[in-house]
């Protein structure tokens, strides 16, 4: 039995993604169905590093080609993500008959694999096992298996898709939206994404024969898995319960609008109007339907006035005039006031917000700006 670093490290996670899992299966707050898909992924994941640990320590199951089944899994994270990222997006999100399509590739596998088991000999699986454990497969399987990895960047794709809806509908509803903008979910996709390229590498090396950069490539994963078990968990648990996705429907611009050139003028000049004499942008929780309300119109004709008008979504079209509040604070007679003090005066409640908000629209840094005034 041979123990490596590899293995020490591939064991230490797969412990941490099993208990984290059992603690998602047990986990009563938010969405249990949320909460059991994400700890199918993490059980999943933790199978199959737990299945690597065997391999590199030299450890070979009763039938050897047990080995594989954990393999079909790859066939499985994608789906999984995907109904996950559906859950949390959408509030009315309910698996339907036509679901079951998404499993048949996982499925189908695994009962070809388990076919073969029944009709292999001992010998024959103890060979493949061999070659299994000395990653001695022919270069054919190695290039087969790219498909895999293609079944799951297609899902993954599918999974930021969704989170970008998402994003492009909440800024037309909300002023601030640090609190609800699922940045971890979108940090979750983009971590699989890496994983999953560092395993493609990891798989294809033994075709090149580099041992090296078989177990460099090895560890890196490894690592990488480590931080981002840690790192997704804590924001996905301390993500808010005061918002609970949006509804497919909302994803529709301006269903059912019959706002005429005419009225979106009208309405486009009410608005600055309101903007300018009520000042309701320094309202921090600011909402679509709250300023929809003000107007005397609905949330959704509100958003197409702003988005055709101004060429804005609600979120930029506010943060626009806070802006241009905290510059006219920091130009003011004061000139003892801070940059937080201008920025929570303005409207804003979130300073990395602010910050990235101030840069997008004015060129500057609030920094930059508060220096400009004083040359």
């Amino acid at each position: 039995m041979t123990y490596n670093l590899g293995a020490l490290l591939s064991f230490l996670v797969s412990f941490q993604l099993f208990f984290v899992a059992l603690y998602l299966f047990t986990h009563k707050q938010g969405n249990k169905r949320n909460n059991r898909l994400l700890a199918l992924v993490f059980l999943m994941f933790s199978v199959n590093l737990m299945d690597f640990s065997a391999r590199v320590s030299g450890i070979i199951f009763p039938i050897p080609l047990l080995h594989l089944l954990d393999d079909c899994f790859f066939f499985l994270y994608g789906p999984v993500l995907y109904f996950y990222t559906q859950g949390v997006v959408y509030r009315d999100f309910a698996f339907k008959t036509s679901d079951a399509w998404h499993l048949a590739p996982y499925v189908s596998v695994t009962f070809y694999l388990i076919f073969q088991i029944l009709l292999i000999g001992p010998e024959a699986q103890s060979e493949i096992a061999g070659q299994i454990i000395s990653a001695d497969i022919p270069a054919w399987v190695s290039a087969a298996s790219l498909i895999i990895y293609l079944h799951i960047f297609c899902y993954l794709w599918f999974c930021w898709r969704t989170v970008k809806v998402y994003q492009s509908v909440i800024k037309d509803r909300f002023s601030s939206i640090d609190e609800i903008n699922l940045d971890w979910l979108g940090f979750m996709i983009r971590m699989f994404f890496g994983i999953t390229i560092l395993g493609m590498i990891n798989n294809i090396m033994p075709v090149f024969g580099s041992t090296f950069f078989l177990y460099f490539s090895v560890v890196i994963l490894l690592i990488v898995s480590f931080y981002f078990i840690n790192r997704v968990l804590v924001k996905a648990l301390n993500q808010p319960a005061i918002f609970s996705g949006i509804g497919k429907e909302e994803t529709i611009k301006y269903a059912g609008s019959n706002l005429t050139s005419e009225e979106i003028e009208r309405y486009k000049t009410q608005l600055a109007n309101l903007m300018q004499e009520n000042r309701l942008y320094l309202t921090a929780d600011l909402k679509c339907q709250d300023l929809a309300k003000e107007l005397g119109i609905s949330p959704k004709m509100l958003s197409q006035v702003i988005n055709q008008s101004f060429n804005q979504n609600f979120f930029d079209f506010i943060n626009t005039y806070r802006c241009e509040e905290v510059k006219r604070v920091l130009q003011g007679p004061d000139k003892k006031i801070t940059i937080i003090e201008a920025m929570y005066q303005s409207g804003f409640n979130s300073k990395s917000s602010f910050n990235k908000e101030f840069k997008k629209l004015t060129g500057q840094t609030p920094s930059e700006f508060k220096k400009s005034l004083s040359l």
